[in-house]
């Protein structure tokens, strides 16, 4: 082969090696973006008693709800600390009577206390409420009412402590409030569909996940900054009833629905398959942190290459004074 050939060749092949490592170095958006999680089971646990409204995994164990109980578990599911009833003597005798799916972010535990006599809003602009507990005691600290018709669950967002929660079990956008501002209303995330029977939510990735009691008893990915709904499919349990939901890496599973059936409470385990660790956003690739630092090097390596082919095939294709 002439040095002008291999010359030539070799400009062809470093264009295809840098165009190459850069559509894999680019591709993770694009899988990030068409990737269908779905749920796939790993298993049941029998709760103690009814405590399947409400479920958040803490050190060591979880905490769940009935529907005026909190029971503290440890790993193997047996009851440390339950206080029952959970609602003070107080906001009883204000009409608050039972419980919603709760969370715990910083050693707190977020009760929503629902009234009986849910409805429209009232001239006081309060007619629910969501109260505080110590995580380690179960000890009541606080509460604070927030002006919907009915709620079901509260969700927190830990680093930006912002409260997520629904107007109706049914509805097409989460209320979100300022906590550190006094429970502040802020502007609603729509959902851009409506989801039916919603009855737990937990926040987790950069997304609220939703689970619902609605004809195929659904479980949602909601999308914190697009709204942007994932539809990751069904809980079972048809002959029961939705509760809560936590999403938290435990042994195989990931996400935990709890449900009541006719054999009691029980807390359902999911894996997720094809979800990152935390939803892709506008200008982010999706990989793990390890994938992107190696798909960095690989870049470089690449460029480095192609300069060195580049440089040897301009070598190979300069023309040489000829000898006389």
């Amino acid at each position: 082969m002439s040095s002008r050939r291999r010359g030539t060749t070799a400009i062809l092949l470093a264009v295809m090696l840098a165009v190459a490592f850069l559509s894999v170095a680019s591709g993770g958006r694009s899988w990030s973006l068409t990737a269908e999680p779905r749920l796939q089971l790993r298993g049941d646990l029998r709760l103690p008693g009814e405590a399947g409204v409400g479920v958040a995994r803490v050190r060591a164990g979880w905490i769940v709800a009935g529907a005026d109980a909190l029971v503290r578990l440890d790993d193997a599911l047996t009851p440390v600390r339950t206080v029952a009833p959970a609602i003070p003597s107080e906001w009883r005798a204000e009409g608050y009577s039972r419980l919603g799916d709760l969370d715990v972010v910083g050693g707190i535990v977020y009760v929503p206390f629902a009234r009986a006599d849910s409805g429209e809003i009232d001239a006081t602009g309060g007619r629910q409420a969501v109260a505080r507990y110590d995580a380690r005691t179960l000890r009541f600290l606080d509460a604070v009412e927030v002006a919907q018709p009915e709620i079901a669950f509260v969700a927190i967002e830990p680093r930006a402590q912002v409260a997520y929660s629904m107007a109706r079990v049914d509805g097409s956008e989460l209320l979100r409030y300022d906590i550190a501002d006094g429970w502040r209303p802020l502007p609603p995330l729509g959902l851009g569909r409506t989801i039916e029977g919603v009855r737990g939510a937990d926040f987790a990735g950069g997304a609220v996940w939703l689970s619902a009691d609605d004809d195929r008893h659904g479980v949602y990915q909601v999308d914190s900054r697009s709204g942007v709904v994932r539809d990751l499919g069904s809980a079972g349990h048809f002959d029961g009833t939705i509760g809560g939901i936590d999403v938290t890496p435990v042994g195989r599973a990931r996400v935990h629905v709890a449900v009541t059936d006719t054999a009691g409470a029980a807390l359902t385990g999911f894996g997720v398959v094809g979800d990152e660790p935390e939803p892709a956003g506008e200008g982010q690739s999706g990989w793990p942190p390890v994938l992107v630092m190696g798909a960095v090097v690989l870049v470089v390596a690449a460029g480095g290459a192609s300069a060195v082919l580049v440089y040897r095939a301009w070598i190979g294709l300069r023309p040489r004074p000829r000898r006389t």
